[in-house]
């Protein structure tokens, strides 16, 4: 295969030679005749022209050879030329975007950490995680904090006993109507008490302390139970400390509200 980009030169340089005209064709005495066009003059009764080539029969063969005139070859080179300069110019430019693309690819991974340090910190938004958090702001930023003990696998995972005291938060607030609201009518530590009252029992009933052959579920209302006897719901060791760190639970959200603090856990 014919190497374009090199018989573009040799043309071109042939082209060059022959003073860049233009050709046309006419007929002459004994045939077809290619001149320079624009040489041809009449006058007198004489006819005068510069010819390229003479004496052709096959007229589509001197129009060719008129067509493929040095001008008409150095247009053509030209805009070959212009078109392998763009060529090269988009590759050029698809290199860019390719050397820019992995640039970016290479920021996206150095700003993951990043992300992911954000992530935690919104997570730990309105809990009692301050080491948590502390890490994460120190992730955001850059800054180092050897100070600090490694984590348990850099996450905290929520134990059945922490779910479960979650759960019977959200139980209370959406089966018994304990919502953040009715829970700030309770100023006088009620939660606190009634908490206090379910961890006792729970404790007491464990070392035998109350159990006088009465069943743990029929266990008396304490003396120190802040609501209605009605409330009073005993039921199992676990479980009723379950409801006790519920309404600790509760009890604290009280106070934060209290003093300002309107962080909620996601």
């Amino acid at each position: 295969m014919t190497d374009i980009t090199e018989l573009a030169q040799r043309m071109k340089t042939a082209a060059e030679k022959l003073d860049a005209d233009q050709w046309q064709t006419r007929k002459g005495f004994s045939g077809i005749e290619v001149i320079v066009k624009g040489s041809l003059e009449k006058g007198h009764g004489c006819v005068s022209f510069q010819p390229v080539a003479a004496d052709m029969a096959d007229t589509k063969t001197a129009r060719a050879i008129a067509l493929f005139s040095p001008a008409n070859v150095l247009a053509l080179v030209e805009a070959l030329e212009k078109a392998q300069r763009y060529i090269e110019e988009l590759r050029e430019w698809n290199a860019g975007l390719a050397q820019e693309s992995h640039e970016y690819q290479q920021r996206i991974a150095e700003l993951e950490p990043i992300r992911a340090a954000a992530e935690r910190l919104v997570r730990c938004k309105g809990r009692y995680h301050s080491e948590l958090n502390y890490r994460a702001l120190a992730t955001l930023f850059g800054v180092n904090n050897p100070d600090l003990p490694p984590l348990d696998g850099e996450s905290r995972t929520v134990t059945a006993a922490a779910a479960d005291v979650l759960a019977e938060r959200k139980r209370q607030v959406s089966v018994e109507g304990w919502t953040p609201s009715h829970d700030d009518t309770h100023k006088n530590n009620e939660m606190a008490f009634a908490a206090s009252c379910y961890a006792f029992h729970a404790a007491a009933a464990t070392w035998d302390l109350e159990d006088d052959g009465i069943p743990y579920d029929s266990h008396p209302v304490p003396k120190q139970w802040p609501w209605d006897p009605s409330w009073w719901k005993p039921t199992d060791a676990r479980r009723d400390l379950v409801k006790a760190g519920a309404l600790i639970l509760a009890e604290i959200e009280r106070i934060d509200r209290a003093d300002g603090i309107k962080l909620e856990a996601e």
